[in-house]
């Protein structure tokens, strides 16, 4: 199936879910964007998680032009808009600044093998980010293995080594994890409560309300051929139907 087939049938299931079904319910909370790269060439990449710094520039004041937004670590209250990025690349730095400048807060979930590696943050980027005003640092692993296959052992050492790392580089206590590619189950969960976490980020549609479990928090990933119109329709929940 091409991609112009794909494309036109995701917009219509879109259309269907949101005006048949979502847009009659009373959608007041929270919706959480994941973001990875600015910009870096990722030999993965084939969907688009590195984004043009200027898009990204165009997101962020569409966002602060149209919504309220939340740091992610407080309780949620109504609707808001919570920005989180992923991984730790080395072009964070240039999404920081732009964060910084327009005052939006945002949480940085960073795997800790990575820090220090071509392409990504150094152990000094890491600190100084962390002493802005509006930034939060959290655990993305320490090796972004996919924790749910990983045994009670391993995600106990993903954890602990992950958060003690980056502890040592903030000085200050890691509270927060978003699960590498999105994978959790049950130990996880447990792990996390024992080792001190109080709040875990999914890569699941949909959005956070007062109630929502804090350790399965909604996240909707944008991508670099997302405009403005598009990333709209994302946090208005058009596409959480798949």
């Amino acid at each position: 199936m091409n991609t112009i087939l794909k494309n036109s049938i995701k917009e219509l299931l879109g259309y269907t879910y949101f005006n048949l079904y979502k847009k009659y319910i009373n959608n007041i909370g929270n919706k959480t964007l994941i973001y990875h790269a600015f910009g870096t060439k990722l030999k993965h990449d084939t969907y688009g998680i590195s984004m043009d710094i200027n898009r990204f520039k165009s997101h962020m004041i569409y966002v602060k032009d149209n919504y309220h937004i939340h740091d992610l670590t407080k309780p949620f209250a109504g609707n808001s808009i919570s920005i989180t990025i992923d991984d730790g690349y080395k072009d964070t730095l240039d999404a920081v600044d732009i964060l910084q400048n327009l005052k939006i807060p945002f949480t940085l979930f960073i795997t800790s093998d990575f820090i220090d590696k071509d392409s990504f943050l150094s152990t000094n980027d890491v600190r100084d980010i962390s002493l802005l005003k509006y930034s939060n640092i959290g655990s993305h692993g320490k090796s972004h293995s996919k924790l749910g296959f990983l045994d009670h052992v391993q995600q106990r050492r993903e954890l602990i080594e992950s958060k003690t790392f980056i502890e040592s580089i903030i000085k200050s206590k890691v509270r927060s994890i978003a699960f590498p590619h999105g994978s959790y189950n049950s130990t996880t969960l447990s792990c996390l409560k024992e080792l001190g976490y109080n709040l875990a980020a999914t890569s699941k549609k949909g959005f956070n309300a007062r109630n929502t479990d804090r350790y399965s928090l909604y996240r909707s990933e944008i991508i670099n051929s997302d405009n403005t119109k598009q990333l709209k329709k994302k946090i208005e929940g058009y596409y959480d139907f798949y």
